[in-house]
């Protein structure tokens, strides 16, 4: 029995979840680099198909520290299609001002999307 619990304290251990706006700081940011990465082919009955990535780069200053980052959320996703992964970069033109959530104890830790949690203060 004791060894079961150590396997789930390991288990939930190794867990990370995505940050909340509630524990993230703010500062302004810039877009850099806005495109769709064509991916690998898929390796199954769909051969001749392709992944693609939204890539967004940005830069934002903290406290006078310049960082760059291409995280725009928590979870990096792939798209079955050119035209979705476009719609996803779509708010994200090159050179828009944006909105950089970064952690206050590592400000290269940061995103543009985060989960609010914030609607219930």
């Amino acid at each position: 029995m004791r060894s079961y619990f150590l396997i789930i304290i390991l288990f939930y251990s190794c867990l990370s979840f995505p940050p909340k706006k509630s524990q993230m700081q703010i500062t302004k940011g810039k877009i850099i680099e806005s495109k769709v990465e064509k991916l690998h082919e898929y390796r199954s009955v769909y051969l001749g198909h392709y992944d693609f990535k939204r890539k967004v780069v940005y830069e934002y200053e903290v406290e006078g520290e310049k960082y760059i980052s291409d995280r725009i959320s928590f979870h990096n996703y792939l798209y079955n299609s050119g035209k979705k992964a476009e719609a996803a970069i779509h708010d994200y033109p090159l050179n828009k001002e944006i909105i950089v959530y970064y952690r206050e104890n590592d400000p290269k830790d940061s995103y543009l999307e985060v989960e609010d949690d914030t609607l219930d203060e």
